[in-house]
């Protein structure tokens, strides 16, 4: 009997240390992998700043995050949010999935994940939204606005309702509505805020260089309009050039954003307006030629969308803003 209680303690024993023993592994499993999922993030935000990567909820390629890894990883997605913490989403690691996010594993099941997910996914959280609209827009007799739209605090603002917008404490500058999605606002400026500016020096297939830097420079000190991570893309269906990440106050016009709002190929009015002197034709938009390789999109001030010679100086910049409502 005695002999019995000793086999069976020492069974007990046995199986009570290689509980321990298997549990204590699978933790060092978990430590390791975790500590291997911090230093791939550390390596995925170095390589996004350097390579100018959008600070926003932005899914990056499963084929860049798989040649980039140092580790045997494959995500199904990678979240890089606004305040630079990724959310590494089903990364498989010895056949095993695991979800992470801020020096953190989840389980795909846990509610606070799954919240979590979606809201990056959906792109709803830690959005720097800036000054509000309703705290930009007043009312200038210079520019003819003697009233505030009623849309900047509640519905949708008409495309071409005009806003007079206090860019800084001195400036208010005249912007119309370019379109407006009931969260945030589209607005072109009313005007060419420069001339005589090119497209780029040569060709198209860099994009339009010489333009965003135009562009940071006239609207540097725009300082009421938050900085934001724009992506100038050229729009054709097969990019000419590869899309620009640039943080600025203000972005550029897009072919796609002015045609959507013309009326059988015709520019209205109101897009036209400040084009009177003999020097400027129109202003340019951020999309190239996809037939001819040194030329890109413009409005002209006849009405028309037209492509002239990136290299030519008379067309002019005109700056678009996203505000939120």
């Amino acid at each position: 009997m005695k002999k019995y209680i000793i086999i069976v303690l020492l069974i007990t024993i046995i199986g009570v240390g290689a509980y321990f023993f298997i549990r204590n592994n699978d933790v060092k499993l978990e430590d390791q992998i975790k500590n291997d999922l911090i230093v791939y993030s550390a390596k995925l935000q170095s390589d996004i700043i350097t390579k100018n990567y959008p600070f926003e909820s932005t899914n990056i390629a499963k084929e860049w995050i798989e040649e980039n890894s140092d580790i045997s990883l494959s995500c199904d997605e990678v979240y890089y949010s606004n305040d630079k913490k990724f959310l590494l989403h089903g990364c498989v690691i010895d056949g095993v999935k695991y979800y992470f996010y801020n020096g953190q594993l989840y389980n795909l099941e846990e509610a606070d994940y799954r919240d979590l997910y979606e809201k990056i996914k959906n792109e709803t959280i830690i959005i720097e939204k800036g000054n509000l609209l309703s705290t930009l827009a007043t009312i200038d007799l210079n520019l003819e606005i003697t009233e505030i739209d009623p849309c900047v605090n509640e519905g949708i603002c008409e495309v071409g309702t005009p806003l007079a917008i206090q860019v800084n404490d001195f400036e208010v500058y005249k912007f119309y509505v370019l379109a407006d999605d009931g969260e945030k606002v589209n607005l072109i400026l009313s005007g060419n805020i420069s001339n005589g500016v090119i497209w780029a020096p040569s060709d198209n297939l860099e994009g339009p260089v010489d333009l965003v830097t135009s562009l940071k420079n006239h609207t540097d000190d725009w300082t009421n309009i938050a900085i934001r991570n724009y992506k100038i893309a050229d729009d054709n269906s097969n990019k000419v050039y590869s899309d620009i990440y640039e943080s600025m106050r203000a972005t550029l016009p897009s072919y796609t954003q002015i045609a959507a709002v013309c009326e059988d190929n015709v520019v209205p009015s109101w897009l036209l307006e400040n084009l009177e002197s003999e020097l400027v034709n129109g202003y340019w938009l951020s999309s190239a030629s996809r037939s001819m390789s040194f030329y890109a999109w413009g409005v002209l001030e006849e009405g028309k969308l037209e492509t002239n010679d990136v290299s030519k100086e008379d067309f002019g910049l005109r700056p678009v803003i996203t505000v939120y409502k």
